[in-house]
């Protein structure tokens, strides 16, 4: 390849970091739910329910041990062998924070009472924002089916954990309690306002930056940058990797399909 392309190609290759890391400078919250008899939406860092699986954006509520037919033969379609359990159709709308704000998420479009919940077990919101470094979460409010039914003036949350959480309900946690409020026909919505971020021009410019580096990291060696941002939320670069990589298969034309028996 003649130098002039080469340095073309790692210049674009640059461009297109420092793209990405701005959209990534964000960060996220999304609603978590679980009815007395197990139904959920888990935390989006959870292993086998969370984020990266497909159970996510869905409601899901376990089999029972029973064939699709005997226990809800109107889902029968939406039964997972996988887990022995269904994957009801669910809306989530989930926020994303860019700055100091109040945001809202919220779960509608959900068969609550399936298997005659009345009550749930844990009600939350899991973000990925960095809990220990000074970012404040205040007046918090859950409203069920459009009527506030709980608030708390001042959100408290385990600064040694890795990432900040919202929790109204936790019938394991006695600091937190449980629900014993009510329980929704139609939707749950929890909104809370941020600070510590600042306006988010900061952020973004530190992503740029970020990027900047990868992108000279690129031309070098792309194993050295991948490995230093492992771990580092704030950076952006590992989603610039993650993104990269599902650009990838796509240009492949590779699709993920799971199997059902």
């Amino acid at each position: 390849m003649k130098k002039s392309r080469m340095i073309a190609v790692i210049a674009a290759a640059v461009v297109s970091a420092s793209a990405l890391a701005v959209s990534a400078s964000a960060y996220n919250a999304y609603i978590g739910l679980q009815t007395q008899t197990y139904s959920f939406r888990n935390a989006w860092t959870e292993g086998s329910y969370g984020a990266a699986t497909p159970y996510f954006s869905g409601w899901v509520v376990w089999g029972d041990g029973d064939t699709p037919e005997e226990s809800f033969p109107e889902y029968e379609d939406n039964f997972d062998y996988d887990i022995n359990g269904y994957v009801l159709p669910a809306t989530y709308t989930d926020a994303v924070i860019e700055a100091d704000g109040t945001y809202t998420v919220k779960a509608e479009g959900i068969d609550w009472g399936l298997k005659g919940e009345t009550d749930f077990n844990l009600v939350f919101v899991s973000t990925d924002l960095p809990a220990g470094e000074g970012i404040v979460i205040k007046d918090a409010s859950v409203a069920v089916d459009g009527t506030v039914v709980k608030t708390l003036d001042t959100v408290t949350y385990d600064e040694t954990a890795q990432y900040i959480e919202i929790d109204f309900a936790n019938i394991w946690n006695p600091d937190v309690g449980s629900w014993g409020l009510a329980f929704p026909t139609s939707d749950v919505a929890i909104t809370f306002t941020v600070e510590g971020l600042g306006s988010g021009e900061s952020a973004a410019a530190a992503s740029v930056d970020a990027a900047a580096d990868a992108g000279a990291a690129t031309a070098g060696d792309t194993t050295a940058a991948a490995a230093s941002s492992k771990g580092s939320p704030d950076t952006g670069v590992a989603d610039v990797a993650a993104v990269a990589g599902l650009a990838i298969a796509a240009g492949a034309g590779i699709a993920l399909t799971r199997k059902r028996k």
